[in-house]
């Protein structure tokens, strides 16, 4: 696992529309891999995202195939980052989820932090799920985190599997929401059809 070189920006990319909007529970319920609008509109929000130089990505042993990929956004204290507009209705569908539960678990005061760095994105590619890697991949925002002197990560997990990698990798629970609550209260979005029970931001102090 190392940072995502800039020249393999474009191909990470390109396997997050491949396998992410098929696979995420959001992202498929939503219908997002077959909506034109939203494949644009979380393509552009990734490649934005990259620019922060943070993400990360787990190469295929003793080759430069990629396997994994983790895309993370440095976010600070007083800084809004609005939804973009037309950004497709899957699209903004999760990050007004996401958007609801991070704001929800009030990091900064809770862990009394002025910036965290989240991830947008967390990907293994299918044919490698059985090998923990997403384990792997969330460790190492351990070293990344030191390394640029960030003393939180914090991510809206949306599957019971990466909930799963995330506890194994330390990562506590620090606002929790049933699916069923998010259709019903708060932002009032449903995502139909969706095998996990809740979403929940869990977050690891560095």
């Amino acid at each position: 696992v190392q940072d995502l070189p800039e020249d393999r920006y474009e191909e990470a990319v390109q396997l997050l529309v491949q396998h992410f909007l098929h696979d995420e529970p959001m992202c498929k319920a939503g219908g997002a891999a077959d909506e034109p609008q939203s494949i644009e509109g979380f393509s552009n929000a990734w490649r934005a995202i990259l620019q922060d130089k943070i993400s990360l990505v787990c190469f295929k042993e003793g080759s430069d195939e990629i396997v994994g990929v983790n895309v993370l956004k440095l976010c600070s204290k007083g800084v809004e980052e609005g939804i973009p507009e037309n950004a497709g209705r899957a699209c903004t569908n999760m990050l007004r989820a996401m958007e609801y539960a991070t704001r929800n678990g009030n990091l900064y005061a809770r862990y009394n932090v002025d910036k965290f760095f989240a991830g947008f994105a967390l990907l293994v590619v299918p044919k490698y799920r059985a090998l923990r890697l997403a384990e792997e991949i969330l460790k190492a925002r351990v070293p990344l985190g030191r390394g640029i002197g960030v003393q939180l990560t914090s991510t809206v997990f949306t599957n019971k599997f990466s909930q799963a990698a995330a506890a194994r990798a330390g990562f506590e629970e620090t606002y929790v929401i049933s699916y069923e609550d998010l259709r019903t209260t708060g932002p009032r979005i449903a995502f139909p059809g969706v095998e996990t029970e809740f979403i929940k931001l869990m977050s690891m102090k560095l």
